[in-house]
This record gives structure tokens, sequence and C-alpha cells, in this order.
């Protein structure tokens, strides 16, 4: 019975493969009070057999990773379809060579307000999976159909954070050829509670019927119905956002993160390529960002090799794409803010409880736009006085 991923949250990352090997059906992911999934064992159904510890990815610290074998700046030669990703495109460019080779894709999708993973085959479906989602997917019931899939004899990518990756990895067991691995740059996910939440506060009785966090380099939280924008935030003037990025809001075992590291649990690491060195040389211009690609296996440099006609890439260091990226040299830090939301959240609405968090930074913000306001008043004061 999986007794240690219950007791102590820093172990379960909530990529519910335990949930889906267990031959009795015995194990369901409920919400803790923060929304965050977690195994809950039927004991009376529980036949002991151990699948689910074998499989946790948490458990046995058994996941092989693998040091980048190179790094590229890489983003999509289609134009359009660079502006409708995040950073470069380069996970479009690789989901439709595999859907052209007979293949099927799995990837985070928004179907409304709900974040979750799903199958696409076909290529007119792929929009579905562009655009980045700061929140945690729902993956319940997908491993299984991978594994169908690969059964079929289809080919299949899988893009996820690390810890799904992981997850699916011990799910699948002997990962074989035609299952292709990418793993996305991480910094923590926020559960789905939390974000409905934010989004029935902003909204105040208003509905919408799709979300955006992004568009290329443009970072905003946008909420759209059929006339158009119902809601749209620079990322410092939305509650969501600020915890997000000051990483206070993100779950248990995203702050011991084992797979926060240079060595990686997938074939292809990408995300954008910040820290990006000598960007002006690079033969083209780069108006809405650049991707970041890690192979860390020979089948990953072979993906790349077979789909780099429809990007334009070029090879960097490891140590040029590492340093860029925190999330792959160290997770993000428990820090006392985190702790504060932690104990606050639920207890108090989530909005309320960020602002109550982040209360002094909105302080000073504030009297810095004061001080601003009154510059032109005071500048000829100061000048005279300087004379």
């Amino acid at each position: 019975m999986i007794s240690v991923a219950i007791k102590q949250k820093v172990n379960c990352s909530g990529c519910n493969a335990c949930a889906e090997v267990c031959p009795k059906h015995c194990i369901e992911m409920v919400p803790d009070k923060k929304g965050f999934f977690y195994p809950k064992v039927d004991a009376v159904t529980c036949i002991d057999c151990g699948a689910c510890e074998k499989v946790c990815p948490f458990q046995d610290g058994n996941i092989k990773l693998d040091t980048p074998l190179t790094a590229y700046a890489a983003w999509n030669k289609d134009r359009e379809q660079y502006l409708a990703s995040s950073s470069g495109g380069a996970a479009h460019v690789f989901s439709s060579h595999i859907i052209k080779r007979g293949g099927v894709v799995y990837g985070c999708t928004s179907e409304g307000m709900h974040i979750r993973h799903i199958r696409v085959d076909f290529l007119s479906k792929l929009s579905k999976l562009q655009g980045s989602k700061y929140v945690q997917s729902d993956v319940r019931g997908v491993f299984s159909l991978v594994k169908a899939d690969l059964k079929a004899g289809k080919p299949v990518l899988f893009i996820g954070t690390p810890c799904e990756v992981a997850g699916l990895k011990k799910y699948i067991k002997r990962i074989p050829e035609d299952l292709y691995l990418v793993d996305l740059i991480c910094n923590g996910v926020p559960s789905q509670q939390m974000l409905y939440e934010h989004i029935n506060h902003i909204l105040n009785g208003r509905s919408a019927e799709r979300l955006s966090f992004r568009k290329g380099q443009s970072f905003h939280i946008e909420l759209t119905d059929q006339y158009g924008t119902v809601y749209s935030s620079e990322p410092h003037r939305d509650m969501y956002y600020r915890a997000f990025w000051g990483g206070i809001s993100y779950r248990e075992s995203c702050y011991e993160c084992p797979f926060a590291r240079r060595e990686r649990v997938s074939d292809i690491t990408i995300g954008d390529f910040w820290g990006l060195q000598d960007a002006a040389s690079l033969p083209l211009e780069i108006s809405e960002g650049i991707s970041v690609l890690l192979p860390s296996s020979e089948k990953g440099k072979s993906l790349i090799a077979a789909a780099k006609s429809d990007m334009w890439i070029y090879e960097r260091s490891v140590e040029e794409a590492v340093e860029g990226n925190t999330q792959l040299y160290r997770p993000v830090h428990n820090g006392l803010s985190a702790r504060l939301l932690s104990m606050l959240y639920p207890c108090f609405p989530f909005d309320k409880a960020v602002r109550i968090v982040i209360v002094k930074d909105l302080i000073l913000e504030s009297l810095k736009n004061i001080l601003r306001s009154f510059k032109p008043v005071l500048m000829p004061i100061i000048n005279v006085i300087r004379r």
C-alpha cells in the first residue's frame, strides 16, 4: 500500500501512475484542501500486491537520468506556428513529425478552464497543444492510452513535466523505440483549484470560454468568450501570476523536485532559452522567443535530426543552457512566503491569501508609483535647489 506517498506529500507529484497500474482499481486520486491530487487507497479492495509502490517514481529513486549530449537554440520555420507557440515552437515541430509518421501525440491542452492531457492524432488538432499552461495538468487515464497505442505499433510522443514523464516511464517499464519522451523545463505547478478560484474572483459573475497564459514572449492571463476578451492582465498585476512567478503556490513535491537538475529524465528537454548569449549573432531576428533543446539520448538526437528541416537550429553549449535556467540545476526554494501561503490558503480565498503574503511588495510598489507621479512636480524644485 502506498503509505509513504500519502503521509508525506513531498514524495508525491500526482503523476497518477499508481492509480493506473493498480490491478484492482482501488486507488483514486483525490484533491486535498489546496486542490492537489493525491492517491487514496480503498483498503478493503487492496490486495497488497505492491504494484503501486513499484511504479511510483518517488519511492525507490530508480529512475535513470542522463546528462544532455548537447544543446540547441531552435525555432519553428513556419511563421504562423512560431507566433502561435510559446518560445520557439519546437514542440509543434516534433509533434507534426510524429503524426506524419502515423503516430500520436500526448500533450497538455486547455479545454475551457480545464487543463488536461489529451491524445492527438491529426495535424489539424495540434493547435490544441500550443501555448504554455502554468498549472498542473490532469493526466488521469492517459498512461493506459499510451500503452495501448504502443501495443498497436504506433509511434508515440509524450510531452509533459519531468515528474509526469518519470511516472509514465515507470508505468511502461520497458521503453520501446517508438516512444519518444519530451519533458518541459518546469518551475513548479499550482493546483487547478487555485486557478479556478482566481478566475471566479476576477470574473465576478461573468463567464468565459477560453483561457490563455501566454503568447510568444507576452505573459498574461487572458479570458475570452465568443465576443472577445473578458479579462486580460499583465503578470505583475495578477495575483495568480504573482504567486506563480514568485514560486509560492507550488505543489509540495516541487520544492524538493528530484528532476530539477542537469541530468534529465526524457529523450529531449525543451523550454525557453533564457540566458542565450550573443543572440544578435544568429542569422534571423527572433522576436517571439526561442526554444532550448537538450537531447539526453541518441533517440532524442535522432528525433531532432529528423525534424530539423522544419526548424532554424543552432548548436550551443550545455553550460549556456543550464546557466540560463535555474530549474536545470536546482528546485525552487521553499521560502517563508511559500510556507506562509500554504498556511493561509485555503483558510482564506486564494487571491486574498496571496495579497496577504505579498503585502510588503504591494506597499513598496504603491510608494514607488506615488513618488513617480510626483516626479514632474518635484524635479523643477530639485533643480532649483541644486543651483
